[in-house]
């Protein structure tokens, strides 16, 4: 009987147990917090969209509470809110949409803050007595909604848009916009053949810029070469170019006081007023240089210049001709031996002559009654014949003779002005004289 009694309140037991388990498992599954306190507020909607009691609330994608009460109004829908947390800051500029997922789907509230980060204090608290309400959702306090993705309105949209798609209108107007858009397609593929070539050739650009910039990295090679061996140059001459620059130095200051001594004689008025004379005189002799160019270039001086050239050069060849015959008759060796000859004879024959100064003191004073003062004694008369008269037939005479008349030839002046070609004398055999 104990036993019995002992089963029996077990088995009550049990039973206790399990329906308060389960009482509070489902406590549990319907989000029920014993030890949390929670805040409720208003969002208004202009229609539910499929909202329920018990639809989630979400803030920041974070499930905050439910839905408990939905009121429908003349203007839209009051759904009454139930924030789990009664610690959560809300601020006033959020903004609630309600938002389906899927086509099947159940639909919840979404609250979004502001982008704008606001300056809120930690400590602020929805179910204070002094809850800011113009800056916090606090208890009790209402807030604006829309409706966001939606699959009703989804249909709607859509069937609003097959509505313009049926229009004849809209279906011209995309028949154009298809053509044009061919046209554009051709445009393009034309721009882009254009574009193929363009980029080919700056590809072939580059490729040149590639060799010009190899170029110009062996010519800057080259030239640090250069400056190398300059560097070199100018270490191993270091002591000539100082010797030179220091014989620069010298040769300055020598210019300098080459300058210092020049400047009083730069300073003297002589000096300028030659300087000036002689610039007044080179721009005289400019003149007269012009002047005699001008001149020049006067056509009658032109063709008066040619004519005495002319002149001149006929000149020159008669005496080229002279020359030639003088040439000849002085170049023949029979001739300047018969020349010799008759030098040789005429100085033996003024060495036989007498010494007429022992006789002119006789006969520069005669008496003029005397005649035989005036009467030469005949040895004289005698010699003097001898040296002024020759015999005609006196070889000596003869070349004489023949001598005087070729000089009279070459220098008898002409009897006009006009130049006559040279007579050109016979050949003549002079023979050589008896002794």
């Amino acid at each position: 009987m104990q036993r019995k009694t002992l089963r029996d309140g077990a088995l009550g037991l049990f039973i206790i147990g399990g329906v308060v388990a389960l009482g509070g498992a489902l406590l549990w599954l319907r989000g029920l917090q014993l030890s949390s306190s929670k805040f409720t507020f208003t969002i208004k909607l202009p229609d539910a969209s499929g909202l329920n009691n018990g639809s989630v609330v979400r803030f920041r994608g974070v499930e905050v509470g439910r839905v408990t009460t939905l009121t429908p109004q003349t203007e839209g829908v009051d759904v009454l809110v139930s924030i789990e947390n009664s610690k959560l800051i809300i601020p006033k500029q959020s903004v609630a949409e309600t938002n389906q997922s899927g086509f099947l789907g159940n639909t919840n509230i979404d609250i979004f803050p502001p982008k704008d980060k606001l300056a809120l204090d930690p400590q602020m608290n929805p179910l204070a007595k002094d809850c800011n309400s113009e800056i916090i959702i606090c208890q009790g306090g209402e807030m604006e909604g829309m409706r966001g993705v939606s699959f009703i309105a989804l249909l709607k949209d859509t069937s609003s848009t097959l509505r313009k798609i049926n229009d004849q209108g809209l279906i011209d107007n995309l028949g154009d916009t298809l053509a044009a858009a061919k046209a554009t397609a051709k445009s393009i593929q034309r721009l882009t053949d254009t574009a193929n070539r363009v980029v080919g050739s700056f590809e072939n650009q580059i490729a040149k810029f590639g060799d010009t910039a190899d170029a110009i990295s062996g010519a800057a090679t080259k030239v640090g070469n250069v400056a190398s061996s300059a560097q070199d140059l100018i270490e191993v001459n270091r002591e000539k170019l100082a010797q030179t620059l220091d014989g620069i130095a010298a040769t300055s200051r020598e210019a300098r006081s080459l300058l210092a001594s020049a400047k009083p004689l730069l300073n003297d008025g002589k000096l300028i007023a030659n300087l000036q004379k002689l610039a007044e005189n080179a721009a005289e002799t400019s003149a007269n240089l012009r002047k005699v160019s001008g001149e020049l270039n006067d056509p009658a001086t032109i063709a008066s210049l040619r004519e005495t050239l002319d002149s001149a050069r006929v000149t020159f060849a008669n005496t080229k001709k002279i020359t030639a015959d003088l040439d000849e008759l002085t170049g023949d060796p029979k001739l300047r031996s018969n020349i010799r000859n008759l030098i040789n004879g005429l100085g033996g024959l003024l060495s036989n002559a007498p010494n007429l100064d022992t006789i002119a003191p006789t006969a520069n004073n005669p008496s003029p009654s005397d005649p035989a003062a005036t009467k030469l004694p005949s040895s004289v008369e005698v010699a003097r014949n001898k040296v002024i008269k020759s015999n005609a037939d006196d070889p000596r005479f003869k070349r004489e003779k023949f001598l005087d008349a070729a000089k009279i030839k070459i220098n008898s002046p002409k009897p006009n002005a006009s130049i006559t070609k040279p007579e050109i004398l016979p050949s003549t055999n002079i023979s050589q004289p008896d002794r």
